[in-house]
């Protein structure tokens, strides 16, 4: 029997948490689901929309996405200054570092694929700097970092190193598919599937996950759930390297004046066949 005397909780959820509980955190995403709740000014949504693209193209190693999101964030910056948002725009500017994320991604993007051409782990560190320093980019620089010490031979530094990527960037699920490559490779296919399931649940269309998850469950016996996750990883590389062409040609045609005229020319040559194609069959 309820007390009348003492009043009783209400049975309702927490409140939302501010977007900039989240943002100061870094939980993009989370900052921008709540600023979308929250009614926020959408110059501020905007803001943390191209955060959150800038972060998953860098941990996707699509650096093209990121140099895009990253021109949208700042205009949205500049719009929202331009509103009188002086507050927000200055905490978000704070917080996403204008002056260093750019020359961070020039950094990433100079590697290339695995770790540049660099031997020594201190070396590369050296070199990722700028890339250790901004918060959207420290995890993606120590994973490079710990993939050179798997390469070297160095499971107990490699994975020091992802588990330290994973602090700064809960959510770099290649940093994870790297930990479980070092299960897998220890023998621990067990583990090496449990670590490639939780990749999957943050990223369900990484071919990479996929394919690593249909080898940990052969090397368990099981050879009909292997099939089916490698080829699906088969299709999905198949699709990532589509969208990644078309990406590449949308940079292109972004940076180089010559080839957007070109596709101007193109374009005005394709109406006037069309135009003539009509033009005869009317006639």
């Amino acid at each position: 029997m309820t007390d009348p005397a003492r009043p009783t909780e209400p049975l309702t959820a927490d409140p939302p948490r501010d977007w900039t509980a989240f943002a100061r955190a870094g939980e993009w995403r989370r900052a921008l689901a709540a600023a979308r709740l929250a009614g926020a000014p959408p110059e501020v949504v905007a803001v943390l929309d191209g955060a959150v693209g800038v972060q998953d193209g860098v941990r996707a190693r699509r650096f093209a996405q990121a140099r895009r999101s990253w021109a949208a964030t700042q205009e949205a910056l500049e719009a929202a200054r331009a509103r009188g948002l002086t507050g927000e725009a200055a905490l978000l500017s704070s917080l996403l570092s204008p002056d260093a994320l750019t020359p961070a991604l020039e950094a990433l993007e100079g590697l290339g694929n695995g770790s540049g051409g660099e031997t020594e782990p201190g070396t590369l560190r050296e070199r990722l700097v700028p890339v250790l320093a901004h918060p959207l980019t420290r995890a993606e620089a120590l994973n490079a970092v710990g993939v050179l010490h798997a390469l070297r031979e160095e499971p107990l530094e490699a994975r020091a190193t992802f588990e330290e990527a994973l602090t700064a960037d809960p959510g770099h699920y290649r940093a994870i598919t790297n930990i479980g490559n070092l299960e897998l490779e220890s023998g621990h296919p067990a583990e090496a599937e449990a670590r490639y399931r939780e990749v999957l649940r943050l990223n369900p269309d990484y071919d990479g996950a996929h394919h690593n998850l249909g080898v940990a469950l052969r090397r368990q016996g099981k050879v009909y759930e292997s099939v089916g996750s490698i080829r699906r990883a088969q299709r999905l590389s198949v699709k990532r390297s589509q969208e990644d062409t078309r990406e590449e040609m949308r940079e292109q045609f972004r940076t180089n004046a010559r080839l957007r005229t070109l596709r101007w020319v193109l374009l005005a040559a394709a109406i006037l066949v069309l135009f003539l194609i009509v033009r005869g069959a009317v006639g």
